[in-house]
C-alpha cells in the first residue's frame, strides 16, 4: 500500500542535541522544528533530544534509556533526521535502519573533532554513516572537511537562525568606541582567551575598544579568563555576562560591532551567522565552515597568529568602515536564511527519501521532549 500524498510532507523524528548541555547544536534544533511546523504544515516535525553530549558513566543510563525511546518511537514517523555530534549518536543508525526507517544526518562537528582525528573513530563514524539515505549538510565545503562516505548523497541545507535575528527592525546605527562580542562556551579551543588577546592588541594599537564576553565555562576556565583581564589590565574594558536569553543576546549583538570568533573548534558555528544577521562583521579563525560565511559575505579569516593578524586587519579600517559592512552583510544573510528558504530545504531532502508504510502516522502536535 502506498500512502504518500501527491503534495509530499509527512511526520519528522528530529532527533540529537542534549537537554542539561543547552549551546549551538539544541538552538538548531529547536529553530528547524519551529520552520517545519510553521510552513504550512507540509512536513511536521517532533524534536527528542539524544542527551548524549560529554557523556559519562553518570549520564550513560539516560543516554542509552533515550535511544531506546527513541527508536521505539520512530516506527511512528515517516522521516527520522538525525543531528550528528557524537559516535553514540551514529548508533542509533543501524537501529533505525533496522526498524525500516529513511534517516537524513546532519553533522555537527568539524575537522578538529576528536572523531576525526582519531582514526578508528573517523573510520568507524564513516561506516556507520554508510546506512544513511541522504547527507544533509550546513555548508558546501563540508564534505571536504571531514570523512564521509562517498555511497551516501549530500546536500546542503543551511542552518536555522533564530526568527528575531531576521526581521528589519531593530538595526540601527552604533555610537561610540569600536565593541566587540564574544560569545559560546568560554574555552581555549573556542577562541575566548585570544578574545581577550585581541582586546589587549588593539589596546597597544591605540584603538579603543568595549568587549562584552556572553557565555558560560567551569570555575577554572572563569577564573583563568578573569586572570587574563587583569593581567592585560582590561578590568574597565571588559564585562562578563551568564548566557543570555535570545532576545538577550539579539539586543547584546545590535549594540556590537565586531564578533571576536577565534575559534579551532567550531565546525559552522551558529553565533558567527546570529551576529552577522545583526550587522556585526565577523573575525573568525581558519575553520572551514566559519571561512565560508566570510566568503561569501564578508568579514576576516585570521591565520597564522590570530590575534595578531585581526588586530592588525581592524586597525587598518575606521569604524565607520566596519560599521557600513555590518549593515551589508546583514541584508544579506537575513536574505538567505529566512525561515521559509531553510525549511523547503530540508523538507525536500524529507521528500526525496521518504518511503510507502502502512503503520500508524504519528499524532500531529506531541510537540518536544
Amino acid at each position: 500500500m502506498n500512502d504518500l500524498p501527491e503534495e509530499g510532507g509527512g511526520a519528522l523524528l528530529l532527533l540529537g542535541g542534549s537537554m542539561y548541555h543547552p549551546g549551538g547544536l539544541e538552538s538548531f534544533c529547536q529553530r528547524a522544528a519551529a520552520a517545519l511546523n510553521t510552513n504550512g504544515g507540509r512536513w511536521h516535525a517532533d524534536w527528542y533530544a539524544t542527551d548524549n553530549a560529554y557523556l559519562s558513566l553518570v549520564r550513560l543510563p539516560r543516554a542509552i534509556l533515550r535511544l531506546a525511546q527513541s527508536v521505539k518511537m520512530a516506527r511512528r514517523y515517516d522521516v527520522v533526521w538525525l543531528q550528528w555530534s557524537t559516535l553514540l549518536d551514529l548508533l542509533y543508525l543501524p537501529l533505525l535502519r533496522a526498524r525500516g526507517v529513511p534517516v537524513i544526518v546532519t553533522p555537527h562537528l568539524g575537522a578538529n573533532a576528536r572523531l576525526q582525528r582519531i582514526a578508528i573513530l573517523r573510520e568507524t563514524a564513516r561506516w556507520l554513516l554508510a546506512s544513511a539515505d541522504c547527507l544533509a549538510l550546513l555548508f558546501a565545503g563540508q564534505k571536504e572537511e571531514i570523512a564521509l562516505p562517498r555511497s551516501v548523497p549530500c546536500t546542503t541545507i543551511q542552518s536555522f537562525l533564530p526568527a528575531a535575528a531576521l526581521t528589519d527592525g531593530g538595526i540601527g546605527e552604533r555610537e561610540g568606541p569600536l565593541r566587540l562580542i564574544h560569545v559560546g562556551r568560554f574555552s581555549e579551543a573556542k577562541g575566548s582567551f585570544r578574545a581577550i588577546a585581541l582586546c589587549a592588541a588593539l589596546q597597544e594599537r591605540g584603538v579603543a575598544c568595549r568587549a562584552t564576553m556572553i557565555g558560560r565555562a567551569d570555575r577554572v576556565t572563569m577564573a583563568s579568563l578573569q586572570d587574563a583581564v587583569d593581567r592585560a589590565g582590561l578590568r574597565q574594558s571588559i564585562r562578563f555576562l551568564d548566557w543570555l536569553n535570545e532576545p538577550g543576546l539579539i539586543e547584546a549583538y545590535e549594540k556590537a560591532d565586531v564578533l571576536a570568533h577565534l575559534s579551532l573548534s567550531d565546525s559552522y558555528p551558529l553565533a558567527v551567522l546570529e551576529a552577522m544577521a545583526r550587522g556585526v562583521v565577523p573575525v573568525v579563525g581558519p575553520m572551514l565552515g566559519a571561512q565560508s560565511m566570510v566568503d561569501r559575505y564578508g568579514g576576516y579569516v585570521a591565520e597564522g597568529s590570530m590575534v595578531e593578524a585581526a588586530a592588525d586587519w581592524l586597525t587598518r579600517r575606521s569604524i565607520e568602515n566596519l560599521r557600513g559592512l555590518g549593515a551589508t552583510i546583514s541584508t544579506a544573510v537575513r536574505a538567505d536564511f529566512a525561515w521559509d528558504a531553510c525549511a523547503e530545504r530540508i523538507s525536500a531532502v524529507a521528500d526525496s527519501i521518504r518511503r510507502p508504510r502502512t503503520h500508524e502516522r504519528c499524532a500531529r502536535g506531541s510537540g518536544t521532549a
